[in-house]
């Protein structure tokens, strides 16, 4: 979405917005406004001026303060004073030492230094929430066009998205630079795949729900190879409320497309949190100078993408990016020698989605698949980190627990049941679709003393699910040893 060029604020002239936030900064510098660039460009933001020690209180209307610090302010009470009820920060125009103590010492949030970045300056403020993604287009506009009209920042980007070699350290990098240009509390990378499928890149910890909405968007850059905004919403499970709309989430989304020689290799989505005050709006001078920027990062990440892409063929799931079952048979066989040698016990989780074939008669090849993957983030999400997770086959998945019992590995499959049982598949495509599961659950050496028997043992669990009722737990062994588990977790009853 395309709109008009950003219109900037002065300190002056009140902002169209009536929720705009007022700074007060405090200077004793004449040459300030040498230095207030960044923040004059939000367009969320209303600047004060107050010369140091003409004015001892703040202004009613002040969100937070910026105070210039020299060395005679540790006389002064009245700063102390001053700063006691409003948020403030501290900053200094030339390097002088012992300047960060007396920040501290006398009560300021945190202690800044030219440039003042907008970003540093919310966070030392703890205002980031009252600054929307369409402040923030704003602001970076200016500073965006001029780095992308330096060959110096061009090189700067290429260098620094060669340091890593794989797709998650060459998005780290390409994170790491966007966010100088256009600071937001998160940014994720996603890879186009052959058939068109937009993978996310990066931490597997991202909340299902979150990642969902981010699949979403990222299937229209995908699509359109153009730059984007959305404002949408996502239900977050994590948040413990009664009522459903009391757990919905709202965020502004950006996405920025990453093409190299005319190829789409992936994006980038920028979050902003918190409610919009207007809809963003990305002008089409800040689109093709971030696309300037961003062309040396994508011709690295495609070369990375290739690489891995070889590499993970034989032991990757390609829908889900999990792995696959040969993998999956490799890793049980010597984790079963592992466990038998050492003593630990093993535990394995064979999983059976309820409800996908529903989804696939009802809605389509297309949305099953988009059912699959966001079940494979559920269960990747609900796993641990020294669990290994692969797709088995259809919709069929196993979650294989090192050196974990019965108690750890039951654990495990009762927190990926009840978050399947609570998320919404298909957001936005198919609402209201719903998938459980039956999990099977087996222990070595309690139930089986070799990997091929394990996972007997776990499949036999789960069918024994599938025939009593559907979206269970049961523990192989548990009907003969005498072990009890709440109704419905063990064979329906």
């Amino acid at each position: 979405m395309f709109g008009t060029s950003p219109r900037t604020i002065s300190a002056t002239e009140p902002s169209a917005a009536d929720d705009a936030l007022t700074l007060a900064i405090y200077h004793r510098s004449d040459d300030i406004e040498r230095y207030l660039h960044e923040l004059r460009a939000a367009g969320g933001l209303r600047l004060e001026l107050i010369r140091k020690g003409t004015l001892w209180t703040v202004p009613g209307t002040v969100s937070g303060v910026l105070w210039e610090l020299t060395p005679d302010d540790g006389a002064q009470r009245l700063v102390a004073a001053l700063i006691a009820n409003v948020p403030a920060v501290s900053y200094s125009l030339a390097d002088r030492p012992g300047l960060v103590e007396l920040s501290r010492a006398l009560g300021f949030r945190a202690h800044l230094t030219p440039p003042l970045r907008l970003a540093d300056v919310e966070r030392g403020l703890g205002i980031r929430h009252l600054l929307d993604l369409a402040d923030r287009l704003e602001a970076a506009t200016g500073p965006v066009v001029e780095a992308a009209a330096d060959p110096d920042v061009i090189g700067a980007v290429l260098r620094a998205v060669n340091v890593a070699p794989d797709p998650p350290g060459v998005a780290a990098a390409i994170v790491e630079q966007v966010n100088q240009w256009l600071p937001l509390p998160a940014w994720y990378t996603f890879a186009v795949e052959a058939d068109g499928v937009p993978q996310l890149i990066g931490p597997s910890d991202t909340d299902p729900a979150l990642r969902a909405a981010l699949r979403s968007f990222a299937d229209v850059i995908a699509a359109t190879g153009a730059p984007a905004v959305r404002v949408t919403n996502y239900l977050d499970d994590r948040i413990e409320m009664v009522q459903a709309a009391d757990r919905m989430v709202e965020v502004s989304l950006i996405g920025l497309p990453l093409v190299a020689g005319g190829t789409l290799v992936g994006g980038l989505i920028g979050l902003e949190t918190g409610r919009a005050r207007r809809l963003p709006t990305i002008s089409r001078r800040c689109a093709d100078a971030l696309a300037r920027l961003l062309e040396p990062a994508a011709f690295t990440l495609q070369t990375a993408l290739r690489v891995a892409r070889a590499e993970a063929l034989s032991v990757t799931d390609d829908l889900t990016q999990l792995y696959n079952a040969r993998y999956l048979n490799e890793a049980l066989r010597k984790e079963a020698k592992r466990a038998m040698r050492s003593g630990w016990p093993l535990s394995l989780l064979f999983i059976d989605l309820d409800g996908f074939k529903a989804i696939n008669d009802g809605h389509g090849h297309l949305a099953g698949s988009r059912a699959l993957i966001e079940a494979a983030d559920v269960i990747r999400a609900s796993a641990r980190e020294t669990d290994i997770v692969a797709r088995f086959g259809g919709d069929e998945f196993a979650i294989l627990l090192p050196e974990t019992g019965t108690e750890g590995a039951h654990s495990v499959a009762r927190r990926l049941r009840e978050r399947l049982q609570r998320f919404s598949f298909l957001a936005g495509v198919a609402p209201g679709s719903r998938i459980t599961a039956s999990i099977g659950v087996a222990t070595l050496p309690d139930v089986a003393d070799t990997a091929e028997g394990l996972l007997q043992a776990a499949d036999a669990a789960m069918y024994r699910v599938k025939l009593t009722g559907k979206n269970g737990i049961h523990i192989a062994g548990s009907e003969t040893s005498g072990l009890r588990l709440p109704t419905g977790e063990q064979e329906i009853s």
